[in-house]
This record gives C-alpha cells, structure tokens and sequence, in this order.
C-alpha cells in the first residue's frame, strides 16, 4: 500500500499549536487519505450501474494508486445506499456512483427519503450521461413516432406505457410522451426493474416502454421490437438512426439521465481535487470509452461545480412535471 508522505514534525506541531491558541477545532479525518476508497452502488450486482462502477473502478486504482472496491447497497431505487453515504467518513474512504434517479428524482418523490441532494453530499465528478427511450411491441407495426401515435388514436384503451419502476423518470417521461401524443390519460404500468419489462415487450404483453437505450439496443438492432425515440438534445453515438423526442416535435425529454461521482458533505479538499482528476485521467482512457460506449453511454466529464449544476438543472427540470402529473408522494 502506498504510504503517505513523511512530514517534518515542526510544522505539524506548530499547526496544532495554532488551532488550540486559535480555538478551533481539529479536522477528524485526514485530508491525505491513502487506504481504500469504497465505492456504493444503489443497485445490485450486474446492472447498469453497477458495471459502470466496476469498470471506473478498476482504472481508478492504478491512477490513485489505492485499492477501489464496489460496495453493492441495492434498494429504494438507491435510497439506502445513498442514505449510508450520508452517514460515512468524509475522509474519502467512501464515495458513490450515483444516478440523476437517486439523486434528484427519490428526494422530489419521497416525503422523507433520508438525506438532502444537496446539503448532505460533496459533489466530484460527473461521468457519464446516458438516454431514456420509447420502445413499442413488434405486434404494433409501428415504426415510426407517428405511427405509434396514429395506433394510439386507433386503440385508445390500450395506451398503456411499460417502466422499469414507479416514481421513476421513465414514468413521468411516459405522461409527457402520452399526453403529446393525443392520449389524455396514459396509463403507466410500473415493474420490477427494466428486465422484466423488456420481456414484456417483446411478447406484446405490453405495447410500449419508457426505459434505458442501454436495456433496449439489443433488441431493437435485432427487430424484435422498435426504438422510436430517445431523450437528449443529440442522437446517441451508439445509435445515431433513432431521432430524439426534440426533434419529433416532443418537448421536456430533453434532459438525459446521468452517472456521477458523490462523496459526504465536507470532504477535504485535497482528495476532492486529486480524486477528481484520477476521474478526468480515466475518462480519457480509450478502453473505458468503447466499454461505456458499448453500454450506451456518452462519456460526459462534469468537475465538482458543474455536477452541483447538473442537480440543480434536473431538479428545477422534473419538479413541475412530477407535481404536475399529480403524484402522491411515497
């Protein structure tokens, strides 16, 4: 293990001096931290998410030179990790890779989820952003946005919209799509993640589904059923024959959901510069741009106050649409 540097002991007591003249109080962690960094992941083993993590993980660890470790918390849509790391050191021996769900959409969806976005956490990086999107059954036939919508028009008691959970942003992307599309009242179907949902869709249990480009890529390049449109203001890299609902004429799916670096509030400066250009440093690293590419998502790098800038603009962003779909907090 790599060992802090020697410091001379004159400086370090005299340091000490100053603060017991001065009154104040002694930091109860050091801002050096060289042990291993842990990282939590809301969701279980071989997710999304998770993958991302182990992934940075490993590519972390030679830039940081420290053993980073994926710490799997699953839960309450990342709630209780979330939570935990609310409660953890602030030296940098725990952090989070989180997403815009936990982060912005469970504290505008829960009367008491346990923490503040905001107040609790120290943001770090942001890593990636990836897409929501709209797929339908091959039993519709609809291969076009329009084409939905004329089927829409044609079976009007058959609008339901598959997510992967309920409060979740693909649930309330589904009644922005829906009411966009002629439908007054949408019925969301929520299930137990994306998996079962995409098992539905592909044997028309259910007509459509709001959920992760990454879930459904697979099977729309197969033709076992179509991606129609994705959230984003540009085309997927991965994917660059789906429109996005912006150019279709769909407006408030603009904002894509995002993968970021948190750690507890007040961590010390000087492992949040150094963690934040081991993730810089990582973000470069062309292995790890093809492997999160093949997952459908776009390396976006965002350092501590542009992150703080992507939760407050998903905040103010989905705070109308979630009040105005008349959800009852949980």
């Amino acid at each position: 293990m790599h060992l802090p540097h020697r410091r001379a002991l004159f400086p370090i007591a005299a340091s000490l001096l100053g603060l017991a003249l001065s009154g104040a109080s002694l930091p109860a962690v050091a801002a050096d931290y060289t042990g291993p960094v842990k990282v939590l992941v809301g969701f279980p083993p071989g997710g999304a998410t998770d993958v991302v993590a182990r992934v940075l993980a490993d590519k972390l660890k030679d830039v940081l030179n420290q053993p980073v470790l994926v710490d799997n918390r699953g839960g309450a849509g990342g709630m209780i990790a979330t939570q935990q790391l609310k409660a953890s050191p602030k030296d940098g021996s725990t952090i989070m890779l989180t997403i815009d769900h936990s982060h912005v959409i469970v504290p505008l969806t829960f009367k008491a989820p346990g923490y503040d976005p905001v107040k609790d956490f120290t943001p770090l990086a942001g890593v990636a952003s990836y897409f929501n999107a709209l797929a339908v059954s091959g039993t519709l036939n609809a291969k076009t946005l329009p084409e939905f919508g004329a089927w829409l028009k044609a079976n009007p008691g058959k609008a339901n919209f598959g997510v992967p959970a309920i409060g979740s942003v693909p649930q309330f992307a589904a009644l922005v799509v829906g009411k966009a599309l002629g439908v007054s009242n949408p019925v969301v179907v929520p299930y137990r993640g994306g998996a079962p949902l995409v098992l539905d869709l592909l044997s028309g249990q259910v007509p459509a589904g709001v959920g992760s480009l990454t879930e459904y890529l697979e099977h729309h390049r197969a033709g076992k059923f179509q991606v129609l449109a994705i959230s984003g203001t540009a085309r997927a890299k991965v994917a660059p024959e789906i429109p996005t609902f912006q150019e279709l004429g769909i407006k408030g799916m603009d904002k894509n959901p995002w993968l970021a670096f948190v750690g507890p509030k007040d961590m010390p400066r000087e492992f949040v510069d150094r963690f934040t250009r081991a993730v810089a440093t990582v973000l470069r690293n062309p292995e790890v741009v093809e492997r999160l590419a093949k997952l459908g998502n776009e390396i976006t790098y965002a350092n501590p106050e542009q992150l703080q800038d992507w939760i407050s603009s998903a905040t103010a962003h989905w705070a109308p649409v979630i009040k105005d779909s008349g959800y009852e907090l949980q």
